[in-house]
């Protein structure tokens, strides 16, 4: 699977120390949309194909691990429903800026 925005975002802005940068992990996907205009678009398409291709929350995690992301979702919600929410914010932000 070919996901280059999904791959940067998570490897680039989810790095171990992502939290010392940011306040919170929308705060990192902002700087990413700001400062990757030409990845920000493929991001939405990118996280519906993974979601297509990976139905079970474990291959998710896995995947994103192995593309380098040390994110780790709240207690009470899962790696699917944050990716989501990023698929929305990143739609909402590429409309609305």
């Amino acid at each position: 699977m070919h996901t280059p925005a999904l791959e940067h975002l998570v490897g680039a802005y989810f790095h171990q120390d992502w939290y010392t940068e940011h306040e919170d992990e929308w705060l990192t996907l902002r700087d990413f949309l700001e400062g990757e205009p030409h990845l920000a678009p493929l991001l939405p398409g990118e996280i519906k194909q993974l979601l297509i291709a990976m139905p079970s929350e474990a291959d998710i995690e896995a995947h994103l691990s192995a593309l380098g992301s040390c994110y780790t979702v709240d207690p009470g919600t899962t790696y699917r429903d944050w990716l989501v929410e990023v698929a929305a914010r990143t739609e909402e932000y590429l409309v609305h800026g």
